[in-house]
């Protein structure tokens, strides 16, 4: 399809906003220039069209295969990073931020997983829950990447080896409100598409693998965010959890979704693709 330019031309964008990031922290430069935020609106902007291409080529919100499913990931990713960095002064929260989205779109864009779906209407209920979920999911992205940079200026501290990144990276106490900031937020987002869930059709019973790891996800976030009013936890012990369980839901999402019968669908004997469709599957 050629939507998939859209998508090349953003993983470009955000190579070249990785690649002056990793330069400008090297180099002991700021990394943080609104030329390099400028660059990453350009590559949203890129993602924006091919999400929108797609989605008129396929008739429904592209989320019908892992490769569009990675896309809209990314694309969560970069737009949490623009609406949080500017407002909260955190700009070298992109140097994180893009390079993580370079790799995953590179990645979708030359493995062999865009592979066309000839797919009944989806309802809105379930592309809701698709989406929200989604969504919460690169929040957490964000937030992982915000812990991490806590735990970096947390270890230059305690050795009091005081580099570059030191001065490049915002305050332990502006990093911890952030961090609880988006936490916050994405696990509302991810909560509300966890509830949707609930209210699919299902042909028989529901995917309980699916609904144990999700419910494993929703509780070791809502632990994290209510774990330190109520015990002695250090917020450094939340960075560890933040980035840790992201990592968990990273290297698990994928074999979750492959496995679970709740995300394969079948057409009823009534269903009409529509032409367009039929030509992207051909």
């Amino acid at each position: 399809m050629t939507d998939r330019y859209w998508l090349i031309a953003a993983t470009v964008t955000y190579l070249i906003s990785a690649a002056w990031g990793i330069y400008a922290l090297g180099a002991r430069r700021s990394a943080s220039t609104p030329w390099h935020d400028s660059v990453l609106v350009l590559g949203l902007i890129f993602s924006s069209i091919f999400l929108y291409e797609r989605g008129e080529v396929i008739r429904h919100c592209p989320i019908t295969n892992l490769f569009e499913v990675v896309a809209f990931f990314t694309w969560s990713l970069v737009l949490t990073y623009l609406v949080i960095g500017p407002v909260y002064r955190m700009s070298i929260l992109g140097t994180f931020t893009a390079p993580l989205v370079f790799c995953l779109n590179f990645l979708a864009l030359v493995a062999p997983i865009d592979i066309p779906t000839n797919r009944p209407p989806l309802g809105w209920v379930l592309e809701l829950h698709a989406c929200l979920s989604i969504l919460g999911f690169g929040m957490l992205g964000v937030a992982a990447l915000a812990g991490m940079m806590y735990l970096i200026q947390e270890r230059q501290l305690k050795r009091r080896s005081l580099d570059h990144w030191f001065y490049n990276l915002p305050a332990m106490g502006q990093l911890e409100r952030v961090h609880r900031l988006v936490l916050k937020w994405a696990f509302l987002i991810f909560s509300g598409g966890m509830a949707l869930g609930f209210f699919i059709p299902h042909e028989s019973t529901l995917d309980w693998v699916k609904v144990f790891w999700s419910a494993a996800v929703w509780l070791l976030y809502g632990g994290l965010l209510l774990a330190p009013k109520f015990l002695p936890l250090s917020h450094k012990k939340v960075a560890w959890a933040s980035v840790a369980g992201y990592v968990f839901v990273l290297l698990t999402f994928w074999g979750i979704n492959s496995l679970s019968q709740d995300h394969r669908f079948s057409l009823p004997t009534d269903f009409v693709a529509h032409p367009v469709t039929m030509e992207a599957a051909s």
